[in-house]
């Protein structure tokens, strides 16, 4: 039986227990208590939160400032998920910052993990909702899905295009390749053999045509030579012709011109001495105008009569010199020398014969021309052709090869 002893010893104890075990739920639910909050919330929409549960930390590049409050469905929108997190109280959230759930261990467990924000962002206002982010794994899962829906759709195409009808058509395109092939044969050994006719013809025609242009060359160098010949001689004679002829006139001009002009230096001598003589004795007889006048203006009257009579005589002179026969044989030499000279018209046929010396030139030169041209336009020709030809063997060979290029079309 249980002492009265053991039963105070009991009781106390229970009692320590009891206070001890309160004052552990008050020290702790105390500071809960006393600890400040804030409050933010987080809303994924058609999105799976399984492994998040209430208590699960919330961590900010990867350190530990508050926990999952409450989760809960949007009672609005039953496509969004509402996840109520308390951190501590002056934790700076800006308003760029993105929440997302990450995985903790191998367990399955989630938490809520907030990344990114910036400087310059402002500062979010608590119980404001936090903008969601994607991470790594699921960008892996959208472009795995995505692929995966690609191959799906290239697996239907697949399918579509290896049905019985698409394999009787591909079928009868490859009889008709066959078919192609052929005739591309037949077409090619036929082009060839035209190609090579071709050649031929063109290389006798280049033979002949060579012939004909070396006689033509030649045919006209000699006619050059002709031309040039007789151009000189005949200028070489109407040279000497008419350089007499003008010898022979410019002296007798010479002549008949220095005759007349000692002629008329004598009359006009004799004119310039008698006006001298008159102005003298008119200063003279000014000056004593005062003394004898009428003596004086009888003398002058005579003196003028003589000196008139002097001037008359001159000028009788000249005409008779201008109107003899000398004068008009000089001027009669003059119009055959002119006469003579526009007939002869030596500087035109210079120039006539330099005209066509030079016309021949260039026609020689067009002809060489024509024949390098000709003989480049050929080689050009023959050129192409060949690598026509060279083409069609290929085709015709990559045909026979791969016949699926003619249903790639290229």
């Amino acid at each position: 039986m249980v002492s009265k002893a053991a039963k105070i010893r009991l009781g106390i104890f229970l009692i320590i227990g009891a206070i001890l075990i309160i004052l552990f739920a008050i020290v702790v639910a105390g500071s809960r208590l006393v600890e400040k909050k804030d409050i933010y919330y987080i809303e994924f929409e058609d999105y799976s939160v399984s492994g998040l549960q209430v208590g699960s930390s919330v961590n900010y590049r990867g350190i530990k400032i508050g926990r999952v409050e409450d989760v809960k469905i949007n009672p609005k929108d039953v496509t969004k998920i509402i996840i109520t997190i308390s951190v501590n109280r002056g934790t700076p959230i800006k308003e760029d910052t993105e929440a997302v759930l990450l995985l903790s261990g191998i367990t399955g467990l989630k938490n809520v993990e907030l990344r990114g924000g910036t400087n310059e962002a402002k500062l979010l206002k608590p119980k404001s909702y936090i903008k969601t982010g994607t991470t790594v794994l699921e960008d892996i899962s959208e472009r795995a899905k995505s692929i995966v829906d690609k191959i799906d759709m290239i697996a239907a195409n697949l399918n579509a295009i290896t049905g019985e009808e698409n394999r009787n058509n591909i079928s009868t395109i490859l009889a008709q390749t066959s078919l192609i092939l052929k005739d591309t044969h037949e077409n090619l050994a036929t082009t060839m053999q035209s190609i090579s006719r071709i050649a031929n013809n063109t290389a006798d025609l280049t033979e002949e045509l060579s012939k004909d242009l070396s006689a033509v060359t030649e045919n006209l160098t000699k006619n050059l030579d002709a031309i040039t010949s007789s151009a000189t001689s005949n200028i070489q004679n109407v040279s000497e012709t008419s350089q007499t002829s003008l010898i022979n006139v410019t002296n007798n001009v010479n002549q008949q011109l220095e005759e007349l002009t000692a002629k008329l230096e004598t009359s006009l001598t004799q004119l310039t001495n008698d006006g001298s003589a008159l102005i003298r004795e008119a200063n003279l007889k000014v000056s004593t105008v005062g003394e004898h006048s009428d003596q004086m203006i009888l003398e002058t009257t005579r003196e003028i009569l003589t000196i008139s009579n002097n001037i008359n005589r001159a000028l009788d002179q000249v005409n008779a010199i201008l109107y003899t026969p000398g004068f008009d044989s000089l001027m009669t030499n003059l119009g055959k020398l002119s006469g003579e000279l526009s007939r002869t018209d030596l500087k035109s046929m210079v120039t006539e014969l330099s005209t066509t010396i030079q016309k021949t030139g260039t026609l020689v030169s067009n002809l060489n021309r024509v024949v390098t041209r000709g003989q480049g336009d050929l080689l050009e020709i023959l050129s192409t052709l060949t690598e026509t030809s060279e083409n069609l063997n290929e085709f015709s060979r990559q045909i026979a090869d791969t016949p699926a290029i003619l249903l790639r079309g290229n």
